[in-house]
This record gives structure tokens, sequence and C-alpha cells, in this order.
């Protein structure tokens, strides 16, 4: 199982090949370029839009948004499509890497759900529009861990030792201790960061890793107890191992978005353009999402989810929560701050 930032060269260059020769009677010229997360869309969705268009597609994954990044920047891939966090955006716009989208070209971005559109990094949605959304939330082995937590606190209880895993990513697993320590997400106050690193450098005996890419695969096999991770990545391996429940912490936690978007330099934005408003069509949204096990932000899409994942408030927040979550903040230039923090706990 492939998680939301984990890239596995070999199962994505062998469903890449799949798709990309899913039409071989397309055009040559006709060549749409994707590039996106692995195991973040539904493979059945891109094999019928490539035989709608009558096109071919080249897909191919990333592990990091600096790996987006560094290859829109020096036009590696010319690609025509690509799906950047919301904390991509704002490098990525800055660098001016990416084009106004021609929203006469995308009639079905009506059925989006205005509380996701408008993010910190494209106000106006001029460069993206949303694709999917989460929570930072907290897998736990609901056998080996009780009772059922509420909160991060369960990321820093000694009764755990050994048996715990948090992001190799200073921006979630900072903000999950400051929101533990009841500031905001996106503090850079020096003494709340101070707070947050002494409270780190505690936790480090208590964890078996930081790690991006296994916390899934560690919960399954039983092997970790509590995983700090992805709402969808933990929602994936609940469905495989039943003994594995999602804690999103009712005290808030951190909210994101990523989006679709078209790199300035796409030599199909006509087929992007298509593209995009396909996966907004609400059929097909809904298809994608419960694929993918992430929150869709299309109002249409959701209604059309089973009334069991509609309700789910793993994947679907109740607005008390929701309310009291955050959006990650662009930190510009403070980022040194956390970045400082982050070298003293994995050091």
């Amino acid at each position: 199982m492939i998680c939301r930032r984990k890239f596995l060269t070999a199962v994505v260059a062998t469903w890449g090949s799949a798709v990309a020769g899913c039409h071989v009677t397309a055009r040559s010229d006709r060549v749409l370029r994707i590039f996106n997360w692995s195991d973040y869309i539904a493979p059945h969705l891109v094999e019928r839009f490539a035989k709608l268009h009558d096109c071919h597609i080249v897909y191919d994954s990333y592990a990091s948004d600096a790996e987006l990044e560094t290859r829109l920047a020096t036009g590696g891939g010319g690609y025509d499509l690509v799906f950047p966090s919301d904390r991509a955006l704002v490098p990525l716009l800055a660098k001016e890497l990416l084009q106004p989208l021609d929203k006469s070209l995308l009639p079905a971005a009506r059925h989006l759900d205005p509380q996701f559109l408008g993010v910190p990094a494209d106000p106006g949605n001029r460069y993206s529009l949303p694709y999917f959304w989460g929570t930072l939330a907290i897998g736990v082995r609901v056998d080996r861990v009780e009772p059922r937590p509420d909160s991060f606190a369960v990321l820093f209880d000694s009764r755990y030792r050994g048996r715990i895993t948090v992001l190799d990513d200073l921006e979630a697993t900072i903000g999950a201790a400051l929101l533990h320590l009841g500031y905001s997400l996106n503090s850079v106050d020096p003494q709340h960061l101070a707070e947050a690193a002494q409270l780190l450098r505690a936790q480090r005996p208590l964890l078996q890793a930081y790690t991006s890419d296994s916390y899934k695969e560690r919960l399954i096999a039983g092997e970790a107890w509590v995983a700090l991770g992805w709402s969808g990545d933990l929602l994936q391996a609940s469905q495989e191992e039943e003994r594995i429940d999602v804690v999103v912490p009712r005290g808030g936690t951190m909210l994101w978005v990523d989006s679709m978007a078209i790199p300035r330099a796409a030599r199909r934005p006509d087929l992007a353009h298509a593209f995009i408003d396909f996966l907004l069509d609400p059929q097909i949204a809904c298809d994608n999402a419960l694929a993918v096990q992430y929150a869709t932000p299309n109002a249409a899409a959701r209604r059309l989810l089973p009334p069991e994942v509609q309700a789910d408030p793993r994947v679907y927040p109740p607005q008390e929560v929701l309310s009291r979550s955050q959006w990650l903040a662009y930190r510009g230039p403070q980022i040194v701050r956390l970045e400082a923090v982050w070298r003293q706990v994995r050091a």
C-alpha cells in the first residue's frame, strides 16, 4: 500500500506504463502529461479520460513538494497538470511556474464547496482549484491503546514507548506539538517554539521512528501502535486492518488541501483544463474520493457518497472540530525558526 507522501518506483512505473498505453490509437499530438502524488487517483478514471478525449496519457509521480518544485523549475517532464499541496503553492507562484486557469473551460467548478476555495496561497483561486483535503490525524491500534484517545497527548504517552511514530515532516510534527501545548499551529513565537522543542526532545526516547513513508505498514503489522499521519493514509490502513482506528483531535488539528494546477510551460493546457473539469464532475469526484479515501471538496460529490462515509467524522470532521482547526500558513523567512527546532530535535 502506498501512502500519500511515499514513492515506490516499481509500482508507479508499472501503473504509469499501463495508463500511458491505455489508448494506443490516440493521435500522437494529443499527449497529456500528469505529475501527481503516488496512489492519489483512481486508475480507471485516468483510463476513462484517455478514451473519452482520444489522448495518450503520461502519468508520473513525485514524493515531495521539493521534487515537484524542482521538476517544474528545471522544465523536466514537460508536465501539463500538477497537484501541489497548499504549502507548495506559494513558492510555485512566487517563481511564476503556474499559469492562470481559464474558468470558462471549467464549468464543473461550480460544484466546489466555498469553504475550500480561497486558500491563503491563492485567495482568488486564479491558479488552482481544490482536489482533496484532509487533516493531520493519529492512527491507533485499538487492541493496544486504551481508552481511545481524542487528542495529540497520546503521542507523548510513555506507556507506548517504542511503539510511536511521527511524521518526518518538521511543519506537521512541530505543529502537532504546538497544538498539544495549546498554541497556534502556525506560531513562530520563540517561547512557543522553545517549549515545542523541549516537548519533542522529551518524546524522542518514546519513538520507534520518524517516518512519512512506512507508518501505515507499521500500524498494519502491529509494530507501531500510535502513528501521526495524514487522514487518508490512516483510513486506508484501517480498511486493511480492522484493529486500526483514526483519531482527529477534537481540540483541532492541521487542515490541508491539495490542488489542481497547470504549469506555465504546459504544452497541452487544453487537455489539462479538460482533465480538471472531468475530475470536478460530481460522480467522477465521488468515485475518486471512495478510491483514495480522502475528503472531497466537491459539495455535489459529497452528497453522492454512501451515508456512512458522509457521516464518518474521521473523514469529514464535525464543524466544531473544523472551527478549532487551522490551515498551515506560509512562514516565509521565519521558517528558519522551525528548521532550528527540527535540528535540535533530530540531532
